[in-house]
């Protein structure tokens, strides 16, 4: 007998995972990959602003 395994939508990331991942929202689901990422970006949200800010005036 075959197991199917069950596959989720990351909304975040857009793409098929079939790990576990975080309900976001009533119909939203995110992989634990991208949610890494995602709390990571957040966490350093005021360094990536002045990361962005010195990119924009060089250019």
């Amino acid at each position: 007998m075959t197991t199917e395994v069950k596959k989720r939508f990351c909304s975040t990331g857009s793409h098929w995972v079939a790990t576990e991942g975080r309900k976001i929202g009533a119909t939203r689901w995110i992989c634990a990959a991208c949610y890494e990422r995602r709390r990571t970006e957040l966490r350093n949200l005021a360094k990536n602003k002045r990361l962005a800010l010195r990119v924009a005036a060089k250019a």
